[in-house]
């Protein structure tokens, strides 16, 4: 399906949802093979990774196979450890995002892009659409409490979806005629998710005590405990103040415009859970068969 002259300019929202957002790489295997050209995207969170990428000039189908390979112990093997706003500092994940998108800043891309974050001081949605491309993507999926926040242009910036977990006005913003949102969330998530965080915490900081050392590596207790003692609090207040940014945006969320052209794509992955990484094959599927029950919608 070619786009002609006239044709309106198409908008691609791609939402937050952790593991379930590799549901956004299936719709975009669709409007590929499908000959559906997109203008320009906007990502929160995991979407902005997969956006980012796209946006890059990666293949689909490369991104498919990275996204396949990679299990829990590829990603422990991208944490590190932090200052005290976060568990982990997210250095190694950056390079692995620096990678996926060529080292490109975001006026090289090969499509618009715009990058949805919070600031957790302020509690403002904060847009990037300028800078280094894996920077503003490592700030769009930093979690609360996990990842430490992002400085950006003297702003400390966290997960996208605490403020706008499907930004439709945005790419409207941005000049486009029409809108293929791609919802992947689910109530199993967010609120809970923090909740459960923070007791996770809490229970480890309980917990550094009476962990045993091994008797062929033995390391002082004192000197772990005291490295995470000015973490965990940390991540108590940067929970606390997510949660409060989440509640006060209630309501707020995946607001469609009046009037506007818009066509959401919601794939069947809401039993998924955001930390469910090795689902990522049944979650490719699972956008592969929304978008395709989409497509007549799509009016080119």
């Amino acid at each position: 399906m070619s786009q002609c002259t006239n044709s309106p300019k198409i908008g691609l929202v791609l939402g937050s949802g952790g593991a379930r957002g590799y549901a956004h790489l299936g719709v975009l295997k669709v409007l590929h093979e499908e000959g559906i050209h997109i203008d320009l995207i906007v990502g929160t969170s995991f979407g902005s990774i997969i956006g980012a990428a796209y946006a890059a000039g990666c293949d689909i189908y490369e991104l498919e196979k990275i996204a396949l390979e990679i299990r829990w112990i590829k990603l422990l093997k991208m944490v590190d450890i932090a200052p005290p706003k976060g568990i982990f500092a997210g250095n190694k994940l950056e390079s692995f995002f620096s990678s996926l998108t060529r080292q490109k800043h975001f006026f090289e891309l090969k499509v618009p892009l715009a990058v949805v974050t919070t600031d957790i001081k302020t509690g403002e949605e904060v847009l990037i659409s300028k800078g280094s491309v894996s920077r503003a993507i490592l700030a769009s999926s930093a979690l609360p409490g996990i990842f430490a926040p992002v400085k950006i242009d003297d702003r400390w910036l966290v997960d996208g979806s605490l403020v706008n977990p499907l930004p439709i006005q945005t790419a409207f913003d941005m000049g486009a005629d029409m809108v293929i949102a791609v919802d992947v969330s689910s109530p199993i998530d967010n609120i809970g998710q923090l909740m459960a965080l923070k007791k996770y915490l809490k229970i480890f900081s309980q917990n550094l005590y009476y962990q045993i050392p091994s008797a062929n590596n033995i390391v002082s207790l004192g000197r772990i405990f005291n490295k995470f003692q000015c973490i965990i609090p940390a991540g108590f207040t940067i929970i606390g103040r997510a949660l409060n940014i989440l509640h006060n945006n209630q309501g707020k969320m995946a607001v469609i415009p009046d009037g506007g052209s818009v066509v959401i794509i919601k794939p069947r992955v809401e039993n998924i859970r955001w930390c469910d990484f090795h689902h990522a094959q049944r979650c490719i599927e699972l956008g592969i068969e929304a978008a395709n029950h989409a497509l007549h919608d799509i009016k080119i």
